[in-house]
């Protein structure tokens, strides 16, 4: 084939130019991020993060593409030569900026790598050791990532170099044409296959992906410590025979690799002598190919597929559990330390008395500040009450506490967002930046017509509680706040909030973001935002502000990308009069021997960090809160003016700490079964839990985490605290529907983090939430009353169904919401409290627990289970509470009979009794 010195020419001109182009977009899409993220660091006070990170990052990516590029090109070298320039030179051209392209991939890829190499450089000591290899768990945490990192690349190299030089010597035989005479068997030809698998390429590349395979192969030896199958009767993590046969036998299989390797490197030596006596059927010359070839069959397939079948079959099965006892003992122990687990207190809580005074169960915080507001149907009354335009939403609602008038209250809060939709880069990005106040309400009570009482509300805000005064109730970075905005415009101030039919107007006071003072920053913004508007709108001055990563979420991961952060932020109103987020960072690693794993169980998690967002300026500040933590230590050491000591923070943030319930989740799934130490019991699943469930729109779904209320003033292992603020959870047994055990983790600072476990004895009936559910649909007033208003046209929407541990017994309180057609949002019309066989439904939460309990009482409680000085009050109540339960009975047989008039007359009455009974409870 022939080339005309001037198509080579033209064509060598077209690939330099389209090389150039996308060379140049590249560049400028990689330089102005490393750029702007420059400023974007420095602006929020973490420099020292970004170049240490970028200096890492720019090492790994030179190594990466140096030395690929390098074997790549030294490999075309190698054919370039031994074709005495018979290939046109544009090949050559183009095989080289190929090799640099290639190269840079290899680059970004070990560029990515940068936390490896940064946490074996810098690591903490574990203090533990593993039982199977002696080492220290830092070794795998640390230093088995960077071994595997570095045999990958050079096997990623090899592999590279073998696979482009099989690529040119395929197309250039076909470039060449395969009649030229150079093409033939000898060995002297190049272009034989022969002489081609003897080059240094093939052979180089095929003896150092023999040695990384088989390095690879002996270090899954320590892959069996945290090689969990979640289905197999006992975990599979460094197991019988694993200890006694599997890890032995990666050295085998190492050898059976390199065995491998040199059948290859000597058939590709040798491949014309092999090829001339497999063509002449001279098979008996071939006797060490022969045997290399038996051997690798007996090392990969006889001994897993038939000796280690029959060992596991014929000894090890029969003999469970007994023979896997100390590696289910590890696994159970390593487990529960790995997810924080190994210090739960446990409580064996008898509940069969059933003589719980209304006085101690209205005395107890637990049920005083019960949460009968449920977050599902509030969210949807406020964006209905408080949203006031339609650019505001309300992402979420969080519950939780604060200091009112001298005494910890149980409240839920809301932050009001941005949401402008509309188009318009200038409405978009200029004017409408930031969202406006929050909306708090009491979590046990409502208003009369069953709306959330609004203690802060409105804009601007109005708060009736000193506690919750906002003094700062701009919100420029919350959870949905995804685009960047352009603060200190110029001629252009910021939309701050409605009055009337009037806008009031701000300007942003604080120096945060990336100021735009140059038309250099401004060209880097328009790269980096993808928005030409930054770099030639007139609203852009020399104190134009951008604001960048407002999403909390995305702005501490910018910061801190190697810690898992729970995906509720927390919003709460700070002492100071400033609104907050706070993300729990959760530091983890997949390398815990022994450890069990799944999705979303890596194989260790820990509490460590917490993440303070200031909505109005997005400051940004972390919190090791677990100094034993290794691997929050060990990022201390890569960063270290990162994180601040947990000592160090306010109580302002100690008093809004709250556990992730993310990872609350991920431990109670692991704590149902790993709760049992026994080994037996572990094998059996004799004591197996399950997370409870409860009725919600008519289905059945899982109860999810609540807060409540706690004295823990006697709970071993906890500070004298008997108002603590916790997240439980409660299980029943695998399969039924009592109730086994209610887990809870304590977040207030003194306690925080410290979980307790009430267990419920296993020959007592404790009624879990779903047969309280039924109790619940069985009572036939309540199903009455339900019907009666579903047939009316409204929904019963029944909020969390919340199990309350009091004085040794147990309250159940579930909400009822109504809603309708007519109207937008969901009111409390009701709230049932059951305790015993009983169900009760009354107007609030106080009513319906004195009901429950007197007409339990009235049921034949002895008297002496009654405090003194109530003998009176109480058998009035009890007479009450039957004269009124009869009219509640009557009134609705009289509505199921349309008589209407008389139903009004009985209502009269019955409300008369509502009044009496609250007078006499006072």
């Amino acid at each position: 084939m022939v080339f005309s010195e001037r198509s080579q020419g033209v064509g060598k001109w077209v690939l330099y130019l389209i090389v150039i182009a996308i060379s140049f977009m590249v560049a400028i899409s990689l330089v102005s991020g490393i750029i702007m993220d420059y400023y974007w660091f420095r602006s929020v006070g973490y420099l020292q993060v970004f170049m240490i990170n970028i200096r890492y990052q720019l090492i790994l990516l030179l190594v990466g593409w140096i030395v690929t590029t390098l074997c790549l090109v030294l490999s075309w070298r190698t054919v370039s030569k031994a074709l005495n320039g018979r290939l046109p030179p544009f090949f050559s051209t183009l095989f080289k900026i190929f090799s640099v392209f290639v190269g840079l991939g290899v680059g970004l890829w070990l560029k990515g790598e940068y936390l490896v190499v940064l946490r074996f450089l810098n690591q903490a000591s574990w203090g533990s050791v593993d039982p199977v290899f002696g080492y220290d768990i830092s070794f795998y945490v640390f230093t088995l990532p960077m071994v595997r990192t570095i045999f990958m690349f050079i096997g990623l190299v090899s592999g590279l170099v073998f696979l482009l030089s099989v690529f040119i010597y395929g197309t250039s035989r076909f470039w060449l044409g395969r009649g030229e005479e150079e093409i033939g068997r000898t060995t002297e030809s190049f272009w034989s296959v022969a002489r081609f698998l003897r080059s240094w390429p093939i052979l180089g590349s095929v003896l150092a992906l023999t040695v990384t395979g088989a390095v690879f192969v002996w270090l899954g030896r320590f892959s069996y410590l945290w090689g969990f199958d979640a289905g197999a009767p006992v975990p599979t993590e460094a197991a019988y025979m694993a200890t006694h046969y599997l890890i032995l036998y990666t050295w085998v299989k190492a050898i059976g690799v390199i065995l491998i390797g040199i059948l290859v490197l000597h058939v590709f030596r040798n491949v014309d002598e092999i090829r001339e006596r497999l063509e002449l059927g001279d098979l008996g010359h071939l006797k060490k190919e022969g045997a290399a070839i038996a051997s690798t069959i007996v090392i990969f397939v006889l001994i897993p597929g038939v000796v280690f079948g029959a060992i596991n079959a014929l000894n090890v099965e029969p003999n469970e559990p007994g023979i896997q006892k100390p590696y289910i003992e590890r696994c159970i122990q390593f487990t529960n330390e790995a997810y924080g687990l190994d210090n739960v207190v446990e409580v064996i809580y008898p509940t069969s008395s059933e003589n719980l005074s209304s006085e101690e169960a209205l005395e107890s915080p637990t049920v005083r500040n019960a949460r009968i507001v449920d977050y599902r149907p509030i969210k949807v009354t406020y964006e209905e009450k408080q949203r006031l335009r339609t650019y505001y939403e309300f992402h979420d609602v969080d519950v939780d506490r604060y200091l009112i008038e001298g005494e910890k209250q149980l409240v839920v809060i809301s932050g009001r967002e941005m949401d402008y939709q509309e188009d318009g880069w200038q409405n978009q990005h200029l004017f409408f930046t930031h969202g406006f106040g929050v909306v708090v309400s009491p979590a046990n009570q409502t208003e009369s017509d069953g709306t959330p009482i609004m203690k802060v509300k409105d804009i601007p805000p109005l708060s009736e509680w000193e506690a919750t005064e906002i003094k700062e109730p701009r919100i420029y970075f919350g959870e949905r706040t995804n685009d960047y905005v352009v603060v200190k415009a110029d001629g252009l101030d910021e939309f701050d909030y409605p009055k009337g039919e009037l806008n009031i107007q701000y300007r942003y006071e604080h120096d945060r973001g990336v100021k735009l003072d140059s038309v250099w920053k401004r060209l880097i913004g328009w790269f980096y935002t993808n928005d030409l508007k930054i770099l030639v709108s007139d609203y852009i001055g020399q104190d134009s502000r951008l604001l960048l990563h407002r999403n909390v979420q995305d702005r501490v991961e910018k910061i801190a990308p190697f810690l898992r952060y729970d995906p509720n932020a927390h919003f709460f109103l700070g002492e100071e009069g400033g609104l907050h987020h706070l993300l729990n960072g959760i530091t983890w690693t997949k390398y815990y021997p022994y450890a069990y794993s799944n999705r979303e169980a890596p194989g260790y998690l820990s509490d460590s960090v917490k993440a303070f967002i200031k909505t109005n300026t997005g400051d940004v500040e972390f919190y090791v809160v677990d100094e034993n933590d290794p691997m929050v230590r060990t990022y201390s050491n890569i960063y270290p003016d990162l994180f601040k000591n947990g000592e160090e923070m306010s109580n302002d943030y100690r008093e809004h700490l709250i556990y992730p319930e993310g990872l609350f989740n991920v431990q109670m799934d692991i704590f149902k079964r790993y709760h049992m130490k026994d080994y037996q019991a572990f094998y059996q699943k004799e004591d197996l839990w399950a997370p409870a469930e409860e009725k919600y729109h008519g289905l059945s779904k899982r109860v999810e985490p609540y807060n409540i209320f706690l004295d823990v003033s006697d709970k071993p292992g906890f500070e004298n605290e008997n108002k603590e603020f916790i997240l439980v959870k409660p299980f029943t047994p695998q399969d039924k529907r009592n109730m086994r055990a209610w887990v809870g983790v304590a977040q207030d600072p003194l306690n925080y983090g410290r979980m307790i476990a009430l267990l419920f004895p296993k020959g007592e009936l404790v009624r879990g939430p779903m047969q309280v559910e039924a109790i619940i649909d069985q009572d036939e007033e309540i199903s009455q009353q339900f019907s009666l208003w579903e047939g009316a046209g409204s929904n019963v929407l029944r909020g969390n169904l919340l199990v309350l541990p009091v004085k040794d017994d147990i309250i159940y309180i579930e909400p009822v919401y109504l809603s309708a057609e007519s109207l937008p949002y969901p009111q409390l019309k009701r709230v049932v409290t059951v305790y015993g066989d009983e169900a009760v439904m009354e107007n609030d939460l106080e009513i319906s627990i004195k009901a429950a309990l007197v007409y339990k009482a009235g049921e034949g409680i002895p008297a002496e289970n009654v405090a003194p000085g109530e003998n009176v009050a109480v058998e009035e109540l009890v007479q009450v509470v039957q004269r009124y339960l009869e009219l509640r009975n009557r009134y609705n047989e009289l509505i199921s009979e349309q008589k209407y008039a008389e139903a009004g007359i009985v209502m009269e009455n019955i409300v008369d009794l509502e009044e009496r009974m609250e007078n006499l409870v006072g």
